[in-house]
């Protein structure tokens, strides 16, 4: 094709999509939709509201306003196209109405072309595309001249080329034009210009190019929201996409050791704006709880594979149907002497506390929201240590929570008016400055680390807000040599979710002034006691299972040591009486140390096992084994001799009969080896007489056998029956 045609069909192609691109706006509808709601202005209806959850989702609240037959256009990843078909909804409130909801297909880009009446999915050729339009009224221009008149087809015709001596035959596409005068052909390669005069095809290769141009950008989809209506009209969308979690961390600033001030927690909310739209002046709602979520894919095109089914002469069948084929609760003193409890090798008491309380103190809320000024450092009068002190820099100064904090249902929110951030980013917001109670402890597991415990506290959340999970920054305020007071970092810890009212220990750092050995521990397996239920010996064993803690507080002031010991399942805590707390897996054991001293704790566990046996398929020497067991009562262990007894004349008699039998068997043997001899002996011969006398007299015997073996079935039989009666009809408990 020459340049100037392939120039001409493009600029027919731009021109013809650029008419069609808005033909929401200015077009009517080719689809032949209502033509009342023929013409909309595009409508802007901001982002008002932005509701993040902490499972990943968040739902966005548009607002505005719009005046008659209006649209507005929102633009989505692809990816979020499933969410916005499960969850959008719209509200036009002013006896408007929601006409319809249209987006693009995600069927692949050929399938869309090949529905178009010029099928361009496979990049044709011009004359495949003119013979698709075999029927259309098209202007040619030819050289100079000029082609009007319908398309009748196209073919290809041979065309020599080159010198003469050294000629090729090539093939050149031609149409085929109804025109006036009649039928002409028009090679294509002499074709400046093609005019489709066809309007209905014109807007037909439009769209199949807007179609191909849009497929290009696979991660941008819009989605266009039709207003009907009259006047200005107040409208709104909503819908939940997936969204980054928002997220929480704290600064916990602990006073000075000798202070009975409160601890200051700041919490900050990091939140980030991954749509494609700014945030202005939008509420912000962060929700604590966590709804269920999913992805159902319903932008996915289904179509269901159907049997081709050749037509046939006879009547056609019905078409068929078918039906589808813990504070732990005290308990009573326990009298057991076995292992230790706390014992204080300075003299000083062990018993469990609970430390000091702290009131809370308010934190003023300003009635505004700027990013810009979140953070402003200042100074603030803290405790006076002397002439010598100075005041250090308080780093909750200027920093006050800005989000209002409510419960919602079964979940927490914070809600922060104003608030603008620009798309693709990220900020930090403060949601919490609080003055918070504290208990400090020292918190050991073995399983953490074998000789230190590590430094924590006992955090008390009584704020009325919803703490969730993060990591706290914790700050320590600490007197210098010089009486000075300065707030250092101490240490990271990590924090679960933390409702109001309730308490959580942290730990940030290891306590060095403690050292612990925890490396003397026993277990053992003993035999305690024996009973007879029907023929059924049962054995009881107790496990015992015991951990010694050596505690040494080197530090020259009194110390809470929180010991975490794991509960061993099934086993019974004996010994300290009453942890302070348990856990699903461990016990906690608070112990005051002071100063400079040592103490000590055992923790013992016990458990009670039981094995049955049944007595009458135990040996004599089992049985006598069990006879011999002093944690056995004496009137069980005489039950299981005098049961060994029987069972050992029964055996007797078994044994008894069992002879008599290989004896029986040797006579048989003997008999057969006798009748044998007297068929082979000369009849008649004293040989044959003495063989028949020995046969009679082991007849004789095997009769006597018989007797002796039968009469020793009887007994063996009626000494197994006693002893099955004797053993079943004996309980001992």
């Amino acid at each position: 094709m020459k340049p100037s045609l392939v120039a001409a069909i493009l600029a027919l192609a731009i021109s013809s999509a650029s008419s069609t691109t808005f033909a929401q706006t200015t077009q009517p509808n080719p689809a032949g939709a209502d033509q009342s709601a023929a013409i909309e202005a595009h409508a802007e209806v901001p982002v008002r509201r932005v509701v993040l959850f902490s499972t990943g989702v968040g739902f966005f609240q548009h607002q505005g306003t719009v005046t008659g037959n209006a649209q507005t256009e929102l633009h989505f990843k692809t990816d979020q196209i499933n969410d916005i078909l499960k969850s959008m909804v719209v509200s036009d409130r002013d006896a408007g109405r929601i006409k319809s909801i249209t987006y693009p297909s995600l069927d692949p880009v050929s399938r869309t072309l090949r529905s178009f009446q010029i099928d361009i999915s496979e990049n044709p050729p011009l004359a495949d595309i003119v013979n698709q339009i075999r029927g259309a009224k098209v202007h040619l221009s030819v050289g100079d001249d000029t082609v009007d008149g319908t398309i009748l087809g196209v073919e290809t015709k041979d065309r020599l080329i080159g010198p003469p001596d050294n000629q090729k035959t090539i093939q050149i596409p031609t149409v085929n034009v109804i025109t006036a005068t009649g039928i002409r052909a028009v090679p294509l390669d002499n074709v400046r210009n093609l005019d489709i005069k066809d309007e209905t095809l014109q807007k037909e290769l439009a769209q199949a190019l807007a179609a191909l141009a849009q497929a290009r950008d696979k991660d941008k989809k819009p989605v266009i929201i039709h207003f009907d209506g009259t006047g200005e009209r107040r409208v709104a969308i909503g819908y939940i996409v997936e969204t980054p979690l928002w997220k929480t961390s704290y600064r916990l600033i602990l006073p000075d050791l000798t202070s009975k001030d409160s601890a200051k927690l700041l919490g900050w909310a990091i939140v980030e704006n991954q749509t494609d739209n700014d945030w202005n002046d939008v509420t912000l709602d962060l929700v604590g709880g966590r709804p269920l979520s999913f992805i159902e894919n319903l932008y996915q095109p289904l179509y269901i594979p159907r049997p081709v089914v050749q037509p046939q002469a006879n009547a056609s069948l019905t078409p068929q149907t078918y039906d589808a084929g813990s504070e732990v609760p005290a308990k009573a003193a326990n009298n057991s002497t076995d292992g230790n409890h706390f014992s204080d090798t300075s003299g000083g008491s062990a018993s469990t506390g609970s430390g000091n309380l702290y009131s809370d103190t308010p934190t003023p809320r300003p009635p505004s929201f700027n990013l810009s000024d979140v953070t402003k450092n200042g100074a603030t009068t803290g405790g006076s240590t002397g002439a010598a002190a100075e005041t250090p820099p308080d780093y909750a100064q200027g920093v006050a929570s800005i989000a209002n904090a409510a419960k919602i249902g079964e979940m927490f929110q914070y809600s922060v008016k104003d608030v603008s951030l620009g798309r693709q980013r990220s900020s930090m917001i403060p949601i919490v400055t609080e003055a918070v109670d504290f208990d400090r402890v020292s918190i050991f597991n073995a399983a953490v680390l074998a000789k230190n415990p590590l430094h924590g506290i006992r955090l008390k959340n009584k704020t009325g807000k919803y703490l969730l999970s993060g990591p706290i920054s914790v700050m320590d305020m600490t007197k210098g040599s010089d009486g000075n007071l300065t707030q250092n970092y101490a240490g990271d810890a990590r924090i679960d979710d933390l409702p109001s009212g309730q308490e959580r220990l942290l730990s940030y750092g290891v306590d060095q002034d403690v050292l612990v050995d925890a490396t003397h521990s026993a277990a053992t397996d003993d035999l305690v006691t024996g009973s007879i239920v029907k023929g059924v010996l049962t054995l009881k064993f107790l496990t015992v299972s015991s951990q010694d803690y050596a505690i040494d507080n080197k530090a020259d002031r009194e110390k809470t040591v929180l010991v975490e010991h794991p509960i061993n399942d099934g086993f019974e805590l004996k010994s300290p009486d009453k942890p302070l707390e348990k856990t699903a897996q461990l016990y906690r054991f608070q112990l005051k140390i002071p100063a400079k001293s040592h103490v000590s704790l055992t923790v013992r566990q016990e458990h009670v096992r039981s094995e049955t046996l049944a007595i009458l398929r135990l040996q004599d020497d089992a049985l006598v084994y069990f006879t011999k067991q002093g944690a056995i009562p004496k009137n069980v262990k005489d039950i299981l001799a005098q049961v060994a007894q029987m069972h050992r004349n029964t055996v007797s008699l078994e044994r008894q009969k069992a002879e008599k039998e290989q004896d029986r068997a040797r006579t048989l043997e003997e008999q057969k080896n006798v009748r044998e001899n007297i068929r082979v002996l000369p009849v008649g011969s004293k040989s044959q007489q003495d063989a028949i006398n020995d046969l009679s007299a082991k007849d004789a015997d095997l009769k006597e056998l018989n007797k002796t073996i039968k009469e020793l079935q009887q007994k063996t039989e009626a000494s197994r029956a006693e002893l099955e009666k004797f053993v079943t009809e004996t309980t001992i408990e």
